[in-house]
């Protein structure tokens, strides 16, 4: 299925979204797709978007992202990271522009929603 091309879109960003899923995407000019800033990925990501090895900062991002969600939305947002980490459809590290390798960044948002699921109720 074709993504759609959304009305915000500028000469140097592309913004999409699967009219499937309604997960949106982003491209900047001359780069490669990536999901748009907000996707549970980016907002996991940019604690770390400075770091070489983001592995020892999972705990400080995990409990940060636990702040104001429930524990139904800690879950969903937990699935859609496991989904990329399990189907990738992107180089994560493009989200953002990541300092940390492809593979430090998978690594990162594993450790990641582990923690977010060991502090969610029936895990």
């Amino acid at each position: 299925m074709a993504l759609r091309r959304l009305a915000e879109s500028t000469q140097a960003m592309v913004f999409f979204e699967c009219p499937s899923c309604r997960r949106q995407f982003a491209r900047k000019h001359g780069g490669a797709l990536a999901y748009r800033w907000g996707h549970p990925v980016s907002l996991a990501l940019y604690g770390v978007l400075f770091e070489a090895a983001p592995l020892t900062e999972a705990p400080r991002i995990a409990e940060s992202l636990r702040q104001g969600r429930t524990p139904e939305a800690l879950a969903a947002f937990a699935q859609e990271i496991e989904l990329e980490l399990a189907q990738p459809v992107q180089q994560v590290r493009d989200i953002l522009g990541s300092k940390a390798s492809e593979t430090a960044c998978r690594e990162f948002l594993a450790a990641v929603v582990h923690r977010l699921k060991d502090a969610s109720p029936g895990s």
